[in-house]
């Protein structure tokens, strides 16, 4: 299937490793232009080298999206764009960095980007969730509410901003690349990541790659009538009836 992302712009956030990467990647190698990026330089020189492969221009610039006037400022820098992809989140049971980070700056950063997203006759934004934000999960509440949070803001979000842009949800399960939470979970506690294997039908974790697929799909003008869904990308690993 052509996705007809040859020739647009995507900015991710977070596109430093794990699905945040792999979507800079698949991006690219479906033709589009992609901005992306990571608080730190080191962590964007891999990911741009591995990129350069591809027909579609990558580049990155080390932004901390916790710092709203400066991320701004860079969307208006490398403006115009079609695709805004907000992928960043704390990872935190600290219910402060997860209010700062994964609800805060990602409603921030996507109100910043939708001025220049209205010029575009392919609007798109696509917001990373996780099946955590309607699953109760004691140990780590703090991230599934403020998932949860984000989600329902992007359903609403799309009432507001249709038929101009269209906002979707994708929502990874347990998904495993080096050095992300189960690779630490599996050195760390083999018994846990046991149930962690054993919650999940397809006896397999996701790959980032799996993910960054559909998210390239929904982003993309080959999914134009998809709008204010939440796509569950889980391996049937939750049971619940999404409403």
């Amino acid at each position: 299937m052509n996705l007809h992302l040859d020739g647009l712009h995507a900015v991710v956030t977070g596109g430093s490793a794990g699905i945040g990467a792999a979507i800079v990647q698949v991006l690219a190698a479906e033709g589009a232009q992609v901005s992306f990026c990571a608080r730190r330089q080191v962590q964007i020189d891999e990911p741009l080298r591995l990129a350069s492969i591809y027909s579609g221009t990558v580049r990155a610039e080390a932004i901390d999206v916790t710092d709203g006037i400066r991320f701004a400022k860079w969307l208006n820098t490398i403006a115009p764009f079609d695709i805004f992809i907000p992928n960043v989140s704390a990872l935190s049971t600290d219910w402060c960095k997860s209010l700062q980070t994964d609800i805060q700056a990602t409603v921030d950063a996507t109100e910043a980007a939708v001025p220049i997203l209205l010029k575009s006759s392919h609007a798109a934004i696509t917001y990373i969730g996780s099946k955590a934000s309607s699953l109760a999960a004691p140990e780590s509440a703090s991230y599934g509410a403020g998932k949860a949070a984000v989600a329902h803001y992007m359903k609403s979000l799309a009432r507001r901003l249709l038929p101009t842009i269209r906002v979707n949800t994708v929502s990874p399960g347990d998904t495993f690349f080096t050095g992300g939470l189960w690779d630490r979970v599996h050195q760390s506690d083999p018994e846990i990541f046991k149930k962690v294997m054993e919650r999940n039908l397809l006896e397999r974790l996701a790959t980032p790659e799996e993910i960054a697929r559909v998210v390239a799909f929904v982003s993309s003008p080959a999914a134009s009538f998809v709008a204010g869904a939440n796509w569950y990308v889980d391996g049937g690993s939750t049971n619940h009836v999404q409403f």
